[in-house]
């Protein structure tokens, strides 16, 4: 009984595809992820109200943003696992949580465009956390059905 390979031109668009995904997950959704914590970390002072305005608001977005960072300083520096992606979507969660659970609307100075840059950005992290999560599941999708088109045996490898 013969194995089925892949010709040059499958292999070339499979490789192709990994790529692509690889890219997209390593690269495009990290970049984001960036942008999002530095957002989150300069926040009082991109929207013009100082680092005086809602202190506690201000001290839960810097704490979520540096927790973004330092996961995304962990998927630039080697190949995060999905670890990095439940990271950043459990921070993301927090972040829209966060104005209820803490109770950030009633203190002084808490105003409503404070509690809606929470709950954007933390929209923002949850659904690049998916995105995220949905492209390592088919980068090893596709990387195990390669290895099975080859003929090597599945066995599992550490996930991206």
């Amino acid at each position: 009984m013969s194995v089925p390979t892949l010709s040059s031109y499958e292999q070339k668009a499979r490789h192709d595809r990994l790529a692509l995904l690889h890219g997209w997950r390593e690269q495009i959704m990290t970049w984001l992820m960036m942008v999002t914590a530095i957002v989150l970390c300069f926040a009082p002072w991109i929207w013009g109200e100082g680092p005086d305005a809602a202190k506690d608001a201000h001290r839960n977005e810097l704490a979520v943003g540096i927790v973004v960072l330092l996961v995304v300083l962990a998927r630039f520096s080697r190949h995060a696992g999905p670890w990095s992606d439940w990271t950043v979507l459990a921070a993301g969660g927090w972040l829209v949580a966060s104005p209820w659970i803490l109770g950030l609307q009633k203190a002084e100075t808490f105003d409503n465009a404070q509690q809606i840059i929470n709950v954007a950005a933390g929209t923002v992290l949850i659904v690049l956390a998916v995105v995220s999560l949905t492209l390592g599941a088919a980068l090893r999708k596709e990387e195990r059905a390669g290895d099975t088109a080859r003929g090597h045996r599945t066995t599992p490898t550490p996930s991206r």
